[in-house]
């Protein structure tokens, strides 16, 4: 008697307690955005860039900005953390102390360039006719000289660390040996007689 009443009891409850559950869709209702749409909205999620398109340019102008004035400033100061790419690494250190270890005939090769071309406004033949050749004569020898310095600088390089850190050391040497030395971008480490400089 009392499980036919129990029984009855719970089938007049089951259905008013259960409730249907309610229909779920089966698409996301919008395009699955890209990865660059992605990544734009994470950074904006952030606050790494503006929404606007020319606040957003603005800002990376400035970022790009206060970067170079960082390499700038590293350059002078030594602070080789954070040295443009160009610079960092320990064979791209070595290549300059050893440029500037000593004074080089390349060194000289500006002045007389800028020079040559001084006296070439002079309306004077003669002296135009021999501005110009002693500018050809420089420039051959600058060649020469820049290819005999590169080949040394690749040859101790790769001696003293390996061929793939000698790749564009030639032309980094070269560069740096034909600037004057008090314009030298980061400033010599050594002396002309390859002693450490005293800070």
């Amino acid at each position: 008697m009392f499980r036919r009443n129990s029984s009855k009891q719970v089938a007049d409850a089951t259905p008013a307690d259960v409730i249907p559950a309610e229909p779920v869709a089966s698409g996301k209702g919008r395009p699955t955005p890209t990865r660059k749409e992605a990544e734009a909205a994470r950074k904006l999620r952030l606050g790494a860039l503006p929404a606007d398109p020319k606040a957003r340019r603005a800002a990376e102008r400035e970022a790009n900005r206060l970067s170079y004035d960082r390499s700038r400033q590293a350059l002078r100061n030594g602070d080789e953390s954070h040295y443009p790419a160009r610079d960092r690494g320990p064979a791209k250190a070595f290549v300059r102390d050893y440029v500037d270890g000593r004074l080089r005939l390349l060194e000289l090769l500006m002045p007389l360039v800028v020079l040559c071309w001084a006296t070439l406004l002079m309306r004077n033949t003669s002296i135009y006719i021999y501005s110009s050749f002693v500018m050809e004569v420089v420039v051959v020898l600058g060649i020469v000289l820049g290819v005999l310095l590169g080949r040394r600088v690749k040859k101790q390089v790769t001696l003293q660390y390996d061929a793939e850190q000698a790749r564009g050391v030639a032309f980094y040497a070269f560069s740096r040996a034909v600037m004057p030395r008090f314009l030298r971008q980061p400033k010599p480490r050594v002396t002309m007689r390859g002693e450490p400089k005293i800070r």
